[in-house]
């Protein structure tokens, strides 16, 4: 069975909070928000195959319901999910449970800036804090409040890896954004979001930082980093979303089509989502 260590309280959800995370997971449901899971995985376990022979021990830092970390426990590796919400961790224990690999994956509630929190969790192993094989931070900084604390963030990710060891960050990318408003709301809006420090979140409407990859970059360098692979998610998906011509026949056809986009950097830079991949020297 999973393992949950807490170090801080995870309390109840806000009202506002659940109604938030069930859009979200209205979303993660849909043809669309399912084929960006799997696409997602089938880059990682490539990327994580690269690195050695599993059990890798992976950090999924704000990792909700486990959805990503889930594909890379049942790859044989060992997945902590840190996230501040007692409700998503629990859903990610028991995902995990009925996936039968509840003993790959253990569960802190704890937020990105709660250094005491990533120390503990390899303090059992030797070398402490740092000696993570991998590093997610999927869907998360953008919900952050500036792009100063992003920079501190992305440092705070960077410390809990194992140097060589590899770091996957993923956020809306803002290119897509314009292109979605446009064929959403007309031209208008498309003006309005093209230069917008903030935007909504794709999956729940809340106010979001619309972060240039570039800028993720420039932080993930300052932090000890390099860039080793950049990718793009739901490239021709995104647009089919917003005609609304979701089929899951559809769907199926296009999970290969996006994996090879999303390599193509004359593709990448319009995904949906902007996926980064980096390695701390």
């Amino acid at each position: 069975m999973s393992t949950t260590t807490s170090a801080a309280d995870g309390g109840a959800a806000s009202e506002d909070e659940r109604r938030e995370a069930a859009a979200w997971a209205t979303w993660q449901e849909s043809p669309w928000g399912r084929l960006r899971y799997r696409v997602l995985a089938a880059l990682l376990r490539e990327r994580c195959a690269q690195l050695g022979p599993a059990p890798l021990r992976v950090l999924d830092a704000g990792g909700g319901d486990g959805r990503d970390a889930l594909q890379l426990a049942l790859a044989g590796h060992e997945v902590t999910v840190l996230d501040t919400s007692a409700d998503v961790l629990g859903a990610a224990r028991a995902a995990a449970v009925a996936a039968g690999v509840g003993d790959r994956v253990r569960t802190v509630a704890a937020g990105l800036e709660d250094l005491t929190a990533l120390a503990a969790l390899t303090r059992h192993r030797a070398g402490g804090s740092g000696s993570f094989d991998v590093v997610l931070c999927h869907d998360v900084l953008q919900h952050r409040g500036s792009l100063a604390q992003v920079g501190a963030d992305v440092a705070v990710l960077v410390s809990s890896l194992r140097p060589g060891g590899l770091l996957s960050l993923m956020a809306p990318n803002p290119a897509a954004d314009v292109l979605a408003a446009a064929l959403r709301d007309g031209p208008a809006q498309a003006w309005v979001l093209l230069d917008a420090e903030r935007g909504a979140d794709p999956g729940t409407g809340r106010s979001v930082l619309r972060l240039d990859p570039a800028v993720v970059e420039a932080a993930v360098a300052d932090a000890g980093c390099e860039v080793d692979g950049r990718a793009g998610l739901l490239t021709v998906t995104s647009l089919l979303e917003e005609a609304q011509r979701a089929d899951e026949r559809v769907v199926a056809d296009l999970e290969e089509l996006e994996v090879e986009l999303g390599r193509r950097d004359e593709f990448r830079r319009t995904a949906r989502f902007w996926h980064l991949l980096a390695r701390r020297r």
